[in-house]
């Protein structure tokens, strides 16, 4: 079913429509809030209540493009996720590491590794550096916006990614140098 019938449907409270649009949604809603919590159960909570976002949101929905209803979507699961992180008080942001604004690893290159071992760095991470790191480095965010959406400063937010960086860095090259031992 296309996108605009599956949103009217949904509207006019259809529970097939609604169960449809579920599926086809929580897998990548799924992902994207594992990303930022870093386990399966909180995950899951999140989906849940940002999902009952979109049901009683969806009659403010109106459908620009094809594919804005799952972008809409995936916005909600990542500002779900950030408040699930500010309500357990979770995002602890520290502003410490000004000089490394334009700070890049320079020995070291992600392509080397897979992505499930880049995933299972992720999910151990803080969830300060992992919080930022997501925004920045997956969704696309500026420093300016990071720092607006959580409420923090510019200057933390390059901190936070600087900090998640090097985080990544040093899990990643010891794990390969236990490997080779």
């Amino acid at each position: 079913m296309n996108e605009d019938k599956l949103i009217r449907q949904c509207k006019s409270g259809s529970r097939t429509a609604q169960r449809e649009l579920f599926d086809a949604h929580y897998r990548t809603s799924f992902r994207i809030a594992v990303r930022y919590l870093g386990n399966h159960h909180d995950a899951e909570d999140v989906v849940a209540d940002a999902f009952i976002r979109v049901f009683n949101g969806l009659h403010t929905f109106d459908v620009r493009t094809e594919g804005s209803l799952g972008r809409w979507i995936h916005t909600l699961v990542i500002n779900e996720s950030l408040r699930f992180l500010k309500r357990r008080r979770l995002l602890v942001l520290e502003e410490d590491m000004a000089l490394y604004d334009d700070y890049t690893p320079e020995s070291f290159d992600a392509s080397d590794f897979d992505a499930e071992q880049i995933h299972q760095v992720l999910t151990t991470m803080p969830a300060g550096y992992r919080t930022v790191f997501n925004l920045y480095a997956i969704e696309g965010f500026s420093h300016k916006e990071i720092a607006q959406l959580i409420g923090i400063s510019e200057t933390t937010s390059r901190s936070q990614l600087c900090k998640a960086r090097s985080f990544i860095i040093q899990r990643i090259t010891n794990n390969v140098s236990h490997e080779n031992v």
